[in-house]
């Protein structure tokens, strides 16, 4: 009679050793989720200031025609092409850090830089793909928020605790299979 109370107490303890451990898994995956929520609204923020900045320094540019005077780098990666251009009858040289291309000196290309600064050239000719970049980036980091609110209706956490089943000691595998055949008939 002894053993049989020192059974279920037993069955009891691991029932609430699973329950518990479950309500940590809970716990944890919450801080997780509120934390990378505030890391994708601090990125959000920062991606807004950036795409503002964007904006300000392409809508206030405008494309020149330039010669190339010189090229520095033989990498793979980078190469540094010095430019001359003229705006409203004043000459310029600047230097514009892009990747590798066929290029030479004497070659004519078209350049974007600051009207209100011309010395500074801008990365990309192509306002539309300067926007197009910052608005994927933007629905990225939405799309994720969105993903990780949504995260604990998909998981299940009781059915996670609960997938396994306890084992008694002294108890075969055949024991626990038959045990566990006759659990989802009743089910």
């Amino acid at each position: 009679m002894g053993d049989m109370e020192d059974m279920k107490d037993l069955e009891k303890s691991k029932e609430e050793e699973l329950a518990e451990n479950a309500e940590k898994i809970q716990n944890i995956i919450s801080l997780i989720k509120k934390f990378a929520c505030v890391l994708a609204m601090i990125a959000a923020t920062f991606m807004f200031f950036y795409a503002r900045s964007d904006y300000n320094n392409y809508s206030g540019s405008q494309l020149v025609m330039a010669e190339v005077i010189d090229i520095e780098g033989d990498n793979d990666e980078n190469i540094v092409v010095r430019y001359r251009y003229n705006i409203a009858g004043k000459e310029y040289e600047s230097d514009k850090i892009q990747p590798p291309e066929k290029i030479k000196k004497g070659d004519k290309k078209e350049i974007r830089v600051k009207k209100n600064n011309p010395k500074v050239i801008l990365k990309f000719n192509d306002i539309n793909y300067v926007v197009l970049c910052d608005v994927l980036i933007g629905l990225g980091l939405g799309l994720t928020v969105l993903c990780l609110y949504k995260l604990d209706y998909i998981l299940d956490y009781d059915e996670i605790s609960n997938a396994g089943f306890t084992t008694t000691p002294g108890v075969t595998f055949s024991s626990i299979t038959e045990e566990n055949i006759k659990k989802n008939k009743k089910e």
